[in-house]
């Protein structure tokens, strides 16, 4: 059982509206941290009494990015606070992403499913991966994945690259050598992405959206249904949040 650690602010940023990133000490534990994993971070008020799970961006030598998204109180609690300030984490928890960087891979985010993508680009790091990153508006984070390849944005209002979902990009790529896909977002996105790389015959990995309370695999609230005859079901927090694409049962 991993232990919380107490971790200083570094830095924290209001990056697009109510989009917050802030950068934590990496020590402890932490430092095991990869891509696709999340923390799961205690927040202050009496009547916050459940963590918030908080998907890791990428990891710095001496840092975590985290990328936030302020949609509640215990979010706004937590990007409310300032350099300097402390934060309860514990982690790092779940199941991240299986890197080959011996693969030709398309990145796929949507929302605030793009930020734990950034770790994957950096660890790829292949100039030509492309890279699909779709918002609703106000894009981010999209020169720092500039970096590790070649970036395309969707953006649903057209005020930024193409107009309309991200999905689309993917469905107009006829790249027959593209060996694997890596996807973060809403279920929304994340049925379409797997239905493509069906018919496509492109294996994918895919980081599920569940809502979590204990974050080590003990409450079962966040229990999803896989393609298995014997242990069908899974929790997102402990064996995912990344599955096997092929595996994934959506509602």
């Amino acid at each position: 059982m991993k232990k919380a650690v107490i971790c200083k602010i570094l830095k924290n940023k209001e990056i697009a509206k109510d989009i917050y990133e802030i950068f934590i000490e990496k020590k402890g534990t932490l430092v095991d941290s990869k891509a696709g994993q999340f923390l799961h971070i205690k927040c202050d008020s009496q009547g916050s009494l459940l963590r918030r799970p908080i998907s890791i961006s990428s990891v710095e030598d001496d840092s975590l990015r985290l990328v936030i998204r302020q949609a509640g109180k215990g979010t706004e609690e937590i990007c409310r606070k300032k350099e300097g300030d402390l934060l309860d984490v514990l982690g790092p928890l779940g199941n991240g992403f299986s890197i080959d960087q011996n693969e030709n891979s398309i990145i796929i985010g949507g929302g605030i499913g793009v930020a734990p993508l950034l770790q994957v680009a950096k660890e790829m790091n292949h100039k030509n991966t492309k890279i699909l990153l779709g918002y609703r508006s106000d894009p981010y984070l999209v020169e720092e994945f500039k970096k590790y390849g070649h970036v395309e944005v969707a953006t649903e209002d057209g005020s930024n690259g193409y107009r309309g979902y991200v999905v689309d990009l993917l469905e107009n790529i006829a790249d027959e050598k593209v060996h694997r896909v890596y996807a973060c977002g809403p279920e929304v996105m994340l049925k379409v992405v797997q239905r493509i790389c069906k018919e496509k015959n492109i294996s994918s990995q895919l980081s599920v959206e569940e809502k979590m309370a204990c974050g080590v695999g003990t409450c079962l609230v966040c229990v999803c249904k896989l393609k298995k005859e014997k242990n069908p079901y899974a929790t997102t927090c402990k064996d995912g949040p990344v599955f096997d694409g092929d595996l994934i049962v959506f509602d």
